[in-house]
């Protein structure tokens, strides 16, 4: 026994000097310290100042679009549809698309990069059109040949830009960056004059860089309502029933900087023991933010937060439940029931502000509770006819301009230098909508 143990004790003494003695000491720094600097390399102070000192000097490479959505969380809303709509042209273009977290969903057709990695900035330095939904990184500045189209990603609601009083009681270099990274925008959607009133005003844009051509997203909307679609290949692969009524929450975001676990005002376990027997809950929280659901019977409730596309939901969904969140704009397209479910509406707008009285505008009823909430459901076929007029005149106040050729009208405008020669496409904006042309 005394044998065995002493070739494990010298061992043990070898290990500890080779460690210890002032050698592998230093050795050991200097390790810590190449660590160090790589991480600091890979830091984005760095990568930014190596993208404005050296990368913008790179030339323009013909054709490269860079897509954006949600800051690179999905493979979505309007840049998607530009893209699609673009590919399906067979135009010249070289699409390159960010992701956050993974290429998962992302298009095959597409180059794919991680975004804030060196190939992002390397094709954001060389594109010749950045387009996304919400804003590139505020502390990489546009090339000088670059066209930076910004699709937003909502109508609004709650106040915004400038209008926002966390923005008021920022000092004067915070304001001055948001100033910055805003006036990169070359083009900027609409989808109806209220955008022009508050979007447009809240981060002081030039007019001239609105573009009245409503979201290339909604273009299906438009289409699904017009045409009466059946429900999209989503509905099997969830395995929803036919006979089952589907009903889609999707809330806001009501955390701030650094918040990422939801609490739901719905409680979803109590409505899939009323309603599990007649219809399935779609829930899908905010980009910004995640949410546990509990456990109920199987089939009554899923998951959607990861689903990319938000247009493909909206058509699956025979009814809405959202609060104050700018879905709200894009589901009355659609012309099928709107339930705002805001328990907190009034502490909310209370501390973010808003820019109208969604109780007096509302495409559909307004309830505090749980309980009314179900009540207005289990009577939706009787009541909701009395909320058609509401609801079209909410669509067309917020939507005036989602004609279903936003798409087409973008790539047109953006593109125009890799379009072939046509004649040009009338802008949505100044169609004369069907019922404007029956009045006097």
């Amino acid at each position: 026994l005394l044998g065995r143990r002493r070739p494990a004790r010298l061992a043990e003494k070898v290990l500890h000097y080779a460690t210890h003695f002032r050698p592998a000491r230093a050795l050991r720094r200097r390790l810590a310290a190449v660590a160090a600097r790589r991480r600091r390399l890979a830091g984005q102070a760095v990568k930014a100042r190596v993208y404005r000192t050296l990368l913008l000097r790179l030339p323009v490479r013909k054709g490269q679009v860079v897509y954006e959505a949600h800051m690179g969380k999905q493979y979505g809303d309007s840049p998607r549809a530009i893209h699609e709509e673009a590919t399906r042209r067979g135009l010249p273009l070289r699409p390159v698309w960010s992701y956050a977290d993974g290429p998962d969903g992302f298009p095959g057709d597409a180059r794919l990069v991680r975004r804030w990695s060196w190939p992002y900035l390397w094709a954001l330095a060389r594109a010749q059109y950045w387009v996304d939904n919400q804003g590139f990184p505020h502390a990489l500045d546009k090339p000088r040949h670059t066209t930076y189209l910004q699709t937003w990603h909502g109508s609004a609601y709650k106040r915004m830009g400038f209008d926002e009083a966390r923005v008021k009681t920022q000092n004067d270099p915070q304001r001055r960056r948001l100033q910055r990274a805003v006036d990169r925008f070359d083009h900027f959607l609409i989808r109806a004059p209220h955008d022009a009133d508050t979007l447009g005003r809240a981060y002081r844009l030039d007019p001239d860089k609105l573009l009245p051509t409503g979201y290339p997203r909604n273009d299906r909307l438009v289409a699904a309502r017009e045409q009466h679609a059946p429900r999209p290949p989503l509905a099997a692969a969830l395995g929803i029933p036919d006979d089952r009524e589907v009903v889609l929450y999707a809330p806001t975001f009501r955390g701030g900087p650094g918040h990422k676990d939801a609490e739901l005002p719905l409680d979803v376990r109590r409505f899939a023991e009323e309603f599990g027997s007649t219809h399935v809950l779609l829930v899908r929280s905010h980009y910004m933010e995640r949410a546990a659901l509990p456990a109920t019977e199987p089939g009554t409730v899923h998951d959607v937060s990861g689903h990319h596309d938000v247009s493909e939901l909206l058509q699956l969904a025979d009814v809405l439940v959202t609060d104050y969140s700018s879905i709200m704009f894009d589901y009355a397209l659609l012309d099928r029931p709107l339930i705002h479910f805001a328990p907190d509406l009034d502490a909310y707008t209370a501390d973010r502000g808003s820019y109208f009285d969604l109780r007096e505008r509302a495409g559909g009823p307004v309830v505090d509770t749980q309980d009314e909430l179900h009540e207005v459901l289990a009577r939706l076929d009787e009541a909701d006819p009395h909320w058609q007029a509401a609801r079209a005149r909410f669509a067309e106040e917020f939507g005036a301009y989602d004609t279903g050729g936003a798409a087409a009208a973008v790539v047109d405008t953006l593109f125009a230098a890799h379009t072939p020669r046509r004649r040009p496409r009338p802008c949505p904006a100044t169609r004369r909508r069907p019922a404007e042309r029956t009045g006097t």
